[in-house]
């Protein structure tokens, strides 16, 4: 299977690039894996396999350019498989922000891709120091969103 990453993030050393360094490092595990990490606008190919996007939580909104190549490439992305992340801080407030979330952060992206999507997830973003408890949770979905990947395959 051959998974390309594409995010975007402000923060060169921050937690999204972290999360999607996390990703690589366990897909790297599985023996019939290939992946790609790319940012917008270095992916001029989707013959994937799945694609797997994601964004930081700025001002309230995931970043534009993440939300303009799910909207501008709709087309190439509608037959394959789509898993969308992102990174926010509000997830540190707990189950009373989930709902806010799912509204606010993950559906302008999940509403692009709606008939490709196979999973969305949310992380902990931080601001300094690198949240480890997130790279078992990370681990976890990546491993959920090839097996759910794989399953539609058949």
């Amino acid at each position: 299977m051959h998974v390309c990453i594409v995010y975007d993030t402000k923060r060169e050393k921050g937690a999204t690039k972290q999360i999607v360094e996390w990703m690589m490092e366990e897909l790297k595990t599985i023996s019939d894996i290939r992946v790609d990490v790319k940012r917008p606008w270095e992916v001029e190919n989707f013959d994937y396999d799945l694609f797997v996007v994601g964004s930081p939580i700025y001002w309230e909104k995931p970043m534009k350019s993440i939300v303009n190549f799910l909207s501008f490439n709709r087309d190439n992305l509608k037959n394959g498989k789509v898993a969308v992340f992102i990174l926010c801080l509000a997830e540190a407030f707990g189950k009373y922000t989930k709902g806010y979330i799912e509204a606010q952060y993950l559906k302008p992206l999940e509403k692009e891709v709606l008939n490709s999507l196979i999973e969305s997830g949310v992380f902990r973003g931080w601001l300094r120091n690198p949240d480890y408890r997130q790279k078992q949770i990370c681990s976890k979905w990546i491993r959920k969103v090839i097996e759910k990947a794989k399953a539609a395959k058949r």
